[in-house]
């Protein structure tokens, strides 16, 4: 479901330069499911995600989307929050490594290519997180260093994106794998 959502996000605001999305995966209250004529109601939709977050797309560099990524792992989480990723970008964790470093830089690439963290790169995310919301303070910093552009409502893009994409066919790309 979250990638759905972080895939309808970066449809939504690829006019703002958005190249990647991130869902937070608390914003997402239910699973849709089409009814038994076939159909999707906004309701079904706004109860999904039910918080009308605005869409903001932000600058940030290669090393900040990294620390992004390593702060789903903070040590005062009991727990990773994993946050769900547009399609075209993908990474690999290992939690066996140390705290800060269980991202491989190298397997963090947009589009088949490898980030580069001297490179500055469009992401959307959520008003909430953009705001630092769940720990990640990193996308507060960048909102803070630039004017951020905003979008559209979140509820809004996805309903934008099933009626585009119905019925909604879950892409099996790898996005975020998990080293055993």
């Amino acid at each position: 479901m979250g990638r759905v959502i972080a895939d309808a996000q970066l449809a939504a605001t690829r006019n703002a330069g958005a190249q990647v999305a991130f869902m937070n995966p608390g914003g997402i209250r239910a699973a849709l499911d089409y009814g038994k004529d076939g159909s999707m109601t906004y309701a079904d939709i706004f109860t999904a995600q039910p918080f009308n977050n605005t869409l903001v797309t932000l600058t940030m560099s290669g090393a900040q989307i990294k620390a992004v990524l390593e702060q789903q792992f903070s040590e005062r989480r009991q727990r990773p929050l994993i946050l769900q990723v547009s399609k075209g970008f993908r990474y690999t964790y290992d939690l066996r490594r140390s705290t800060g470093d269980r991202v491989l830089p190298e397997s963090i690439k947009l589009d088949g290519v490898p980030l580069n963290f001297a490179k500055t790169y469009r992401l959307t995310v959520n008003d909430y997180l953009a705001a630092g919301g769940d720990g990640f303070q990193i996308f507060n910093q960048a909102a803070q260093k630039q004017e951020p552009t905003l979008g559209i409502q979140d509820v809004d893009a996805l309903e934008a994106w099933i009626q585009s994409h119905s019925p909604v066919m879950m892409d099996q790309t790898p996005r975020i794998e998990k080293m055993e």
